[in-house]
């Protein structure tokens, strides 16, 4: 139990609360409270006593270690833990999930691992309608993190439970965890009530719903032979992308595939050229689809042109007081901003625009 509460204590935050099992009837299974830090906004609830029990794994699937498990779900940070509101289903059930789950593999003699998903058959609590869960890679965690190995050389696995509506069950046992994944872009991992529904293509981003494309910098680049590193063309998306990053506005999605990488850089993103992270593994562009809820609709508003300010218009202004009128006009070809320098104090200038056109969305 020491190693998997000092790997709990590494990877998934430091914690001093433990609530521990009154009444145990087969294996004891306590929950670890996480409470929001510096690098997230968000409660993480962690179990530790699961992986005492060894599940009964198909024999086919024995050489990748999966008999043990803990898991862990993330609460928004106003959601209520005192001892006197969990009296209240409302605000209690992610933990009696927790504990459900916990105990599944005993009670049924099976076992849970990435991608499946569990059906509770009615809605948690009376204030939502979500009713299932699906179990995936722990989020905002390193890729490390993710298997405890005990003394004896066994593994821990970790999963991050997501809670599902009915018809996003539904799609995931007619499609595949993958495809509802997919679905499930701009949604956050962190659990919201009321949530907009995967399957409702009006939560989901258009296809083409890009804000930006590097494409579209590098022809100016050459068309105008631009003294320029083409890198250049994706910096002021790169300064966008770590602020979102920064500010935990990135989508389920984009954090199952980089979420080990965000959390190595998570506490100095200078040492990550995202310029980089862009061009060769966003194939060039900023889509929609790379940001929660919240970072889509401030997207929209502020990258994308539905408010009365843009971020293509504040970094050209900004270009414009770095190298003045001039210089702008004439040197750089109207194309300043791609000469911006790749320096922290850059990053921190705009990112201090980005931060006051934020706090002004949020008022409104």
């Amino acid at each position: 139990m020491e190693a998997v509460e000092n790997h709990i204590q590494r990877y998934f935050g430091p914690f001093e609360n433990v609530w521990h099992e009154l009444e145990s009837p087969d294996i004891h299974v306590d929950i670890c409270l996480i409470p929001p830090g510096e690098d997230r906004d968000y409660y993480t609830l962690v179990t530790m006593g699961m992986g005492a029990h060894r599940m009964n794994v198909p024999q086919e699937l024995a050489e990748h270690r999966l008999e043990r498990a803990e898991l862990a779900i993330a609460l928004p940070p106003d959601w209520k833990l005192e001892q006197e509101a969990l009296s209240d289903e409302n605000w209690y059930w992610p933990v009696r999930l927790l504990k459900i789950l916990a105990r599944l593999p005993i009670s049924t003699d099976s076992w849970l691992a990435w991608g499946h998903t569990v059906d509770n058959q009615e809605p948690f609590a009376d204030g939502t309608q979500l009713s299932a869960s699906i179990l995936i890679s722990p989020q905002r965690v390193e890729e490390e993190g993710f298997v405890c190995t005990l003394p004896g050389g066994e593994e821990v696995n970790f999963y991050q439970v997501i809670p599902l509506y009915d018809d996003e069950l539904q799609y995931k046992l007619s499609h595949d965890a993958d495809e509802l994944l997919e679905r499930m872009e701009g949604l956050s991992f962190v659990v919201s009530p009321d949530r907009p529904h995967a399957t409702d293509a009006t939560a989901r981003p258009d296809d083409d719903g890009l804000l930006d494309d590097g494409a579209w910098h590098l022809q100016s680049i050459r068309d105008k032979h631009l003294p320029v590193d083409e890198l250049a063309a994706y910096r002021h998306m790169a300064v966008y992308l770590r602020w979102c990053m920064e500010h935990d506005l990135m989508s389920l999605a984009f954090l199952e595939q980089y979420g080990s990488l965000v959390q190595r850089f998570q506490s100095d993103f200078s040492h990550l050229d995202l310029s980089v992270l862009i061009r060769d593994e966003l194939d060039g562009t900023l889509p929609l689809s790379l940001f929660d809820q919240e970072g889509q609709a401030f997207a929209r508003f502020y990258y994308g042109g539905e408010g009365d300010c843009s971020y293509p218009d504040d970094v050209d202004a900004y270009a414009l007081r770095y190298f003045g009128p001039e210089r702008c006009s004439g040197e750089f070809q109207d194309e300043a901003y791609l000469f911006l320098p790749a320096d922290e104090a850059c990053y921190q200038a705009l990112a201090a625009i980005i931060q006051q056109r934020w706090d002004r969305w949020n008022e409104a």
